[in-house]
């Protein structure tokens, strides 16, 4: 995979959000291991004390009245046990005692499930003993599972994936607060590899430097410890984060954060906080890559008779290839072959570059002339491109992985010079066949309010944004609005 160099250009780097999901798929697979292992300890456990001679008095059959024969059998019990885990979040937590806490209430709420009606009813002092016992055992065992996991991964872990490397975005006076900090203290966790003097970011080309440092220091993670920053810098921190795949971490609670809701990492000490976490949005891209083939698939078996009845029309007014492909700037500055109808003569381009007047305007109206002054588009291409069937052939894009159903729109290469040093933000994530832009107006708003449309909708980008933008671009094509 190809990631843009420290000037923009295309050019190999590493795979950030890759070394993330490896970090984290080793943990969360130890970790689910280790659970099931002793949770199959537990139940021989149990099994041992129903009827064990060193058991007191009628121990067994209250034990019987807590969990009755047959609860313990199959994948019902672990799984119960694993969901009650993930629902208390203690498959994130890099804390031993919150890890204990979290285990314990966790086993408490599995073993009590089974005797709410008893509790309701009245219960013996016994049967509290063997709830108290049953539950000490469990909590023991799921204590003992995140010991033995978290071992595990300090020998099982490539080194380089042991701990995230971490660049400091702290002042002088910062740093040795920041080294205090127990997280930061423990080198399981974090490993500082450099710190970025935070008024750097109110400086000319921010975003470039942050990148560099980033980069210079093979770091995957940036954390704040300067306390609230300015809006416009805090921005310049979440491009690069964005750009660069790095985890976001702060000492403290920011003013503001790129996630709606920051989620709190359970470390002794002052709060640490995740602002953004390249695991999950890795996770949502994936999702949405899932969706981008499976709507490709039923876009082009569904629209196949009409592409072939456009495909006709074109063939018939003029000869030449029916579809055109013009090279656009993709994800990480990769070029690739935009396909669409041909709406225009097949000679277009040399007209264009060779009519220096007509070039000129086509800059001048933002890579694209006016319809009416643009002598090389056919009839039949004015219809295709006031109706955007025109951008059809754009499925086989999608499927092939150089587009998204949804995103940016790609753009031809001189274009990036409307995006300033931000150029590598747009390119963080693949073009779309709608966007932002497309339902705002489309040809309709030029630069540089597009640029600022494009990168708000890579800054915030969710999931669910996506389906609101699929849901607008209906009506967006019916009244044709800036379609050109």
């Amino acid at each position: 995979m190809r990631r843009p160099t420290d000037d923009g250009r295309a050019g190999p780097a590493p795979w950030l959000g890759g070394r993330h999901l490896a970090r984290t798929g080793t943990r969360l697979a130890l970790l689910l291991s280790a659970d099931l292992v002793v949770l199959a300890l537990f139940v021989r456990l149990v099994d041992a004390m129903r009827a064990g001679p060193w058991a007191p008095p009628d121990f067994g059959q209250a034990l019987h009245q807590l969990l009755p024969y047959g609860t313990l059998l199959g994948l019902r019990f672990p799984l119960l046990v694993m969901l009650s885990l993930a629902v208390l979040r203690a498959y994130g937590v890099t804390d031993l005692h919150e890890a204990i806490a979290r285990r314990t209430v966790a086993a408490a709420l599995v073993v009590n499930l089974p005797a709410w009606t008893a509790l309701w009813e009245g219960t013996a002092p016994l049967l509290a003993e063997s709830d108290l016992v049953l539950t000490a055992l469990l909590a023991l065992c799921l204590t003992a599972a995140y010991t033995a996991a978290e071992a595990g991964r300090r020998i099982l872990t490539p080194r380089r994936l042991r701990a995230a490397k971490v660049l400091l975005v702290a002042g002088e006076r910062d740093i040795p607060r920041a080294y205090r900090h127990p997280a930061v203290a423990d080198r399981r966790l974090y490993s500082i590899r450099g710190a970025f003097d935070p008024l750097e970011l109110r400086e000319q080309g921010a975003l470039e430097a942050l990148c560099h440092a980033i980069r210079r220091c093979d770091a995957d993670t940036v954390m704040l410890c300067c306390g609230p920053l300015h809006d416009r810098s805090f921005d310049v921190v979440v491009d690069a984060i964005n750009a660069m795949e790095c985890d976001l971490v702060s000492l403290g609670r920011p003013r503001r954060g790129p996630a709606p809701r920051p989620r709190w990492i359970p470390r002794h000490g002052p709060p640490l906080l995740s602002l953004a976490s390249p695991v999950s949005r890795t996770l949502q891209l994936l999702v949405k890559r899932i969706v981008d083939i499976a709507g490709a698939t039923v876009g082009l078996v569904l629209a196949a008779p009409l592409l072939g009845a456009v495909a006709l029309a074109i063939r018939l007014e003029s000869s030449g290839p029916v579809v055109f492909r013009h090279r656009r700037v993709g994800a990480w500055g990769r070029s690739f072959r935009c396909l669409k109808f041909r709406t225009m003569r097949v000679d277009a381009e040399q007209l264009l570059r060779n009519d220096p007047a007509l070039f000129s305007e086509y800059v001048k109206h933002n890579y694209k002339l006016p319809e009416r002054q643009d002598p090389r588009i056919t009839r039949v291409g004015r219809v295709l491109r006031k109706t955007s069937l025109d951008e059809l052939p754009q499925l086989w894009n999608v499927l092939r992985g150089d587009m998204s159903l949804i995103g940016p729109r790609p753009v031809v290469p001189d274009e990036l010079n409307e995006y300033g040093g931000k150029c590598r933000v747009l390119l963080s994530v693949k073009p779309g066949m709608t966007g932002a832009w497309a339902i705002t107006g489309r040809s309709s708003v030029g630069y540089p309010q597009r640029a600022d449309i494009e990168l708000g909708y890579v800054r915030r980008w969710r999931l669910g944004a996506d389906l609101s933008i699929l849901w607008r671009t209906v009506p967006a094509v019916l009244t044709r609005r800036g379609a050109h």
